[in-house]
């Protein structure tokens, strides 16, 4: 059944400035979804050269289909659909529908000065605020399995030439090969926001939301995502690269591009890199495979969330789960830093920490958890599973010492079924050649206040075992429950 439009048509008076609406572009005479789509594209693009935003008063819900010339629409700093509900159909090739980017400026740095984080003997960055690109051309490690290598970056915001913040790991190292670029900023917030978007059954291309490339200060708030079962993979609803204090409230994916039925299934509701200040707030998204896709973040945090998976693929430094609901998959990390933290989440047939494998890098970080919730199952019984893939050291130097977690965990309710009949802390699976091994930065194990009861909450006594197989580490592992 077709899908009725509906414009409400409005008499507005108007004065000298006034924003700009699709329907001076075409949109009311537009009879097809392809005009639709270029009544949208045309205001946008001349909000942008008049410095006006897009009023989109007076539309409730439209039927747009991409060209097989479309473009990105470009956005302004300010744009709010006003409770739009778009239906998108693609039958043209994959790309992004709206996008909010900007270009890097190149910039010749010495890798010894990064670590100092003084950058005041640069014109382009000794006065303002501009975000400091950093790419390291030495790959950081191969993924193994994949085919690739992975190399790490880093974002810094610089003001008046000082860094407010470091650098995930140290640059000034002997295998790093710096590559340096900048961007200005304007400070102000940006934001996108009031948009349900519904990705159709009937296209054979993928269509992604937004994209963001150099931004700093934007918030999408209130934006609704839906996608139709299908074979289509490697999907990125939300791309975010190189941009700092980016928040997320208010935002509901239902089912990404992910795969059904296929061989290798992937696909991510939100794919990001390089990025320092990720905010998600009251964010809920489930897909088939998992709803996120990242590398090279830091300073993250997740309140009030329900997902079926959070990662840091690799090179990543502190994090920080609120309130939130974790459920079917795991959080999921490699060449971890810093501090991951759990505050009153709750983990459903969920694997609360997962260091991957295929990076080979394990580094230190700490692990607490605070007053959380723990349902077992009999497949996920265990709250750090340490994957473990062969003894072989990383050519990289930083990353030749395999490091455990520490693990602090205060105040945590277990539940436990009849089918399950211990609780592990740690989950190596790796061969008995691997766990010979001694590993590195683990030195404490803290357990406190840990309360164990059955799905009727019926208190029940159950086995808590350090870890489900045994290990060796570099230093003296204290070991405390109380």
């Amino acid at each position: 059944m077709k899908r009725i439009i509906f414009i409400a048509v409005l008499l507005v008076a108007v004065s000298a400035g006034a924003q700009v609406s699709p329907f001076d572009y075409g949109l009311r005479e537009a009879s097809s979804g392809m005009g639709r789509y270029f009544a949208l594209y045309n205001a946008h693009v001349a909000a942008l050269q008049q410095g006006t935003e897009v009023d989109y008063t007076g539309i409730d819900t439209l039927e747009i289909e991409l060209p097989p010339s479309y473009k990105t629409i470009p956005l302004g700093p300010k744009t709010d659909f006003k409770g739009l509900v778009l239906y998108v159909t693609n039958h043209t090739r994959h790309g992004t529908l709206f996008g909010l980017t900007s270009v890097a400026v190149p910039l010749e740095m010495d890798k010894a000065l990064v670590d100092e984080r003084e950058f005041g003997q640069f014109p382009e960055l000794a006065q303002g605020r501009h975000l400091l690109v950093l790419n390291d051309k030495t790959p950081w490690t191969e993924r193994r399995g994949y085919g690739y290598q992975q190399y790490r970056a880093d974002l810094m915001v610089v003001q008046d030439g000082w860094a407010i913040n470091a650098p995930v790991a140290p640059w000034n190292t002997e295998a790093t090969q710096l590559q340096a670029s900048y961007y200005d900023i304007d400070t102000a917030q940006k934001v996108f926001r009031n948009l349900t978007m519904h990705r159709t059954k009937e296209s054979t291309f993928k269509t992604y939301c937004l994209m963001l490339h150099g931004q700093y200060n934007v918030q999408i708030e209130n934006v609704h995502v839906t996608t139709p079962k299908s074979k289509m993979i490697a999907d990125g609803v939300f791309s975010v690269r190189n941009s700092a204090e980016i928040s997320f409230v208010d935002v509901t994916v239902d089912g990404t591009y992910s795969g059904y039925g296929s061989t290798r299934n992937y696909g991510y509701a939100f794919s990001l890199n390089n990025v320092w200040g990720a905010l998600f707030l009251r964010v809920k998204a489930h897909g088939n495979w998992g709803v996120f896709g990242s590398n090279n973040l830091s300073n993250t945090q997740l309140t009030d969330c329900d997902l079926d998976r959070f990662d840091i693929h690799c090179y990543g430094r502190d994090a920080w789960l609120k309130g939130c609901t974790l459920r079917q998959r795991q959080t999921q990390f490699s060449s971890m830093y810093g501090t991951v933290q759990y505050d009153s989440c709750r983990f459903i047939d969920c694997i609360p920490l997962r260091i991957r494998s295929s990076y080979n890098a394990y580094t230190p970080f700490d692990i607490v958890m605070n007053d959380c919730t723990f349902e077992l199952t009999p497949r996920y019984h265990s709250l750090v599973n340490v994957m473990l893939l062969d003894t072989a050291d990383n050519p990289r130097p930083e990353l030749r010492v395999k490091c455990w977690p520490n693990l602090t965990v205060n105040r945590m309710t277990v539940v436990v079924p009849w089918t399950v009949g211990a609780l592990n802390l740690f989950q190596p699976t790796g061969t008995l050649k691997e766990l010979r091994r001694e590993f590195g930065h683990v030195s404490t194990v803290y357990v406190r206040g840990l309360k164990t009861v059955r799905p009727s909450g019926s208190e029940v006594e159950v086995p808590l075992r350090l870890s489900s197989r045994p290990f060796k580490t570099v230093n003296e592992l204290k070991y405390t429950i109380e």
